[in-house]
């Protein structure tokens, strides 16, 4: 039985998201509990930073791995590789000058957090078109540590956002370590590949911009809602939308082993099969969060973050939309449609922006969600309507 589900690429990516979103759902209610709704919301804001500064950074390389890959170039796994490391090596060197001529804690963390989670990002992917399965085991095991880690922080160390950050520090290069040794990617600068680097840039600038507005529209809210509101409602604010992207564990793994099979063929039978399937679970789990949300978010994160119910019933109705784009960006990057994604993305991120700072103002948190509805709709309707045409 456990041979049919590992063989399954869809029923071990789904146990995979699965396990790792239990977990991860565990770490972001001790660190809840721990830092209450004021540190939450300004650990959110940090760490939104980081994820929109490392979504540019990146430069996108590693999304033209499938395209490059297809091609079976000689070498070319270690040639990104270490590609990748070079560019890690130049980013933390800037890092580190930063942090001594700044001295201040808070852009410390952000300056040297970045290369490493760009590093970690870059090796993850390149991880799951290589072997799905495996990287899916070594992102399980990443995240029991990280659980672990905050669990003991929780318990034996003073509830502060440094401690969180340190701990996700860890995460992060044991994510690295892992990956390096398991997959026995060889680290040897001497395959640098500066010509490649160059066109990996150049074929990575729209899906690294289409990503940026992936990003925006999930976390620019929270950018926004520093200037209207306090951290204690971003923290309430961060609750709903942090529920709702567990909600897309299993587009997310459907969308992994997607990415694996567009790197190869079309796949338009694996498309459409799970869409469907998504589809169905994800308005089922937005009637269970309308019924039951409530009761979950004062079990889990206690009586003082039930003020977030509202906020996160309204973003579970954006969860539909945004399925479908998850399960049809692989496509549309495998066949070379980047400019397509960035177009479509870019119009739903200019609504959400512009759409946040009309609502903020007048409804607070609820404003910053209905934005952000009305963009997955714009967004997960434009990639629909496209795919009906080509296909």
């Amino acid at each position: 039985m456990l041979k049919n589900v590992t063989n399954n690429q869809y029923l071990y990516s789904l146990l995979s998201k699965f396990t790792i979103t239990f977990f991860g759902l565990t770490s972001s209610v001790l660190i809840s509990r721990s830092l209450g709704p004021s540190l939450k919301g300004e650990y959110a804001y940090i760490l939104n930073i980081v994820n929109i500064a490392v979504v540019v950074l990146n430069l996108g390389i590693y999304q033209s791995y499938p395209y490059y890959r297809r091609k079976q170039l000689a070498d070319i796994n270690a040639r990104y590789i270490n590609n990748i490391f070079f560019q890690f090596l130049c980013y933390i060197a800037i890092a580190l000058i930063m942090v001594f001529f700044i001295r201040q804690r808070v852009w410390a963390i952000i300056s040297t957090l970045i290369p490493v989670m760009i590093l970690s990002r870059q090796l993850n992917f390149i991880a799951l078109v290589e072997n799905i399965r495996i990287r899916n085991t070594i992102n399980i095991i990443d995240q029991l540590f990280y659980t672990g880690l905050i669990l003991a922080a929780y318990l034996c160390m003073p509830h502060n956002l440094y401690i969180i950050f340190a701990v996700l520090y860890v995460k992060e290069i044991t994510a690295v370590a892992l990956i390096i040794i398991i997959f026995k990617f060889k680290i040897n600068l001497k395959y640098v590949d500066f010509k490649l680097l160059g066109e990996t840039i150049a074929f990575g600038i729209y899906p690294m911009l289409a990503m940026l507005l992936t990003t925006l529209n999930y976390q620019v809210d929270v950018l926004i809602l520093k200037a209207y509101v306090s951290f204690e409602q971003i923290g309430y604010y961060t609750i709903g939308a942090g529920l709702a992207n567990q909600a897309w564990i299993i587009p997310d793994a459907f969308k992994d082993v997607l990415f694996a099979k567009t790197a190869r063929d079309d796949a338009k039978k694996d498309i459409r099969f799970s869409l469907i399937i998504n589809i169905t679970i994800s308005f089922v789990i937005f009637l269970a969060v309308i019924i039951y949300g409530r009761q979950a978010i004062k079990i889990l994160y206690g009586e003082q973050f039930v003020e977030a119910y509202r906020v996160t019933t309204i973003i579970f109705a954006g969860t539909i939309s945004m399925v479908i784009f998850k399960l049809l960006m692989p496509l549309y990057n495998a066949k070379g449609k980047q400019k397509l994604s960035f177009r479509i993305l870019f119009i739903s991120v200019a609504a959400n922006i512009i759409l946040n700072f009309i609502l903020i103002p007048i409804y607070g948190i609820n404003g910053a969600a209905f934005a952000s509805v009305i963009s997955y709709t714009v967004c997960g309707g434009a990639f629909l309507i496209y795919l009906k045409k080509i296909t």
